[in-house]
């Protein structure tokens, strides 16, 4: 079955979106289930404590009911309000609830949606995963009456900062060439050799940097006693950094 569905905002703008199947929706019920009972265990103690008190030990009883409603009902509710769309189940899974046109849900959206659960939960949540596996958004009951999805979020590992290491000193920044050219290829290798440095040993790293210094040294008038120098001196002088002499992250 097709996970990917095409959103078309009010502008008509048009985007894809992964969609969270039946598997990884039920994953995340099942943490979201494992963070209600561990919920409920602490509040059952809570009770028990309490049940020894001569003025509280009779309220232990209605606490623990309404805890178990609130867990129950409530659960979903307040944490996809404050968690934006997520429960930790969710969270944890990576998935989050949204509009059909890709928006952010709101109160009233989970409110709706939530409602219906008892619906869709009914005889081990048959009906629910009936109406999922047979739409072609994998929305139960609740998401087709409050207008939602639920999508699979992106996670971008955020590259960490190219760092000029040591920075250009003044007497390097003398003899380099006054202009650098790199191509955006080059650059690109450059700042992964430079991000992987700290991990190299300083042999590896030189050996590494012999299959693009000395081409690199030939056409750009670059020098330096190691080719580990000379790409970064390069890179340096093509990006500004050859001007700054620091080791600020790009």
């Amino acid at each position: 079955m097709d996970t990917t569905a095409v959103v078309e905002t009010p502008e008509r703008v048009r985007f894809r979106t992964r969609l969270a199947g039946v598997g990884l929706r039920s994953a995340a019920w099942m943490l979201d289930l494992l963070v209600r009972l561990i919920l409920l265990w602490v509040v059952a103690v809570a009770v028990i404590l309490v049940s020894f008190h001569p003025v509280l030990g009779g309220l232990g009883q209605g606490a623990l009911l309404v805890a178990w409603f609130l867990f129950e009902w409530g659960y979903f509710t307040i944490a996809e309000t404050l968690m934006r769309g997520q429960t930790p189940g969710k969270w944890a899974i990576g998935i989050r609830v949204v509009r059909l046109d890709g928006s952010p849900a709101r109160v009233g959206d989970y409110v709706l949606r939530n409602l219906l659960r008892g619906v869709d939960g009914a005889f081990a949540y048959l009906p629910g995963i009936a109406c999922m596996v047979s739409d072609n958004r994998f929305r139960r009951l609740g998401d087709i009456v409050s207008g939602t999805i639920v999508v699979r979020e992106q996670r971008v590992r955020v590259l960490s900062p190219v760092q000029v290491v040591p920075p250009v000193c003044e007497e390097e920044r003398q003899a380099l060439p006054v202009s650098v050219v790199l191509e955006p290829q080059e650059i690109v290798l450059i700042e992964q050799f430079l991000r992987r440095r700290p991990l190299l040993s300083t042999e590896r790293a030189e050996e590494i940097a012999c299959l693009l210094g000395p081409s690199l040294s030939e056409r750009t008038g670059v020098e330096a006693p190691t080719w580990e120098r000379v790409l970064t001196l390069a890179y340096a002088r093509a990006t500004g950094r050859a001007r700054e002499g620091s080791d600020d992250g790009s």
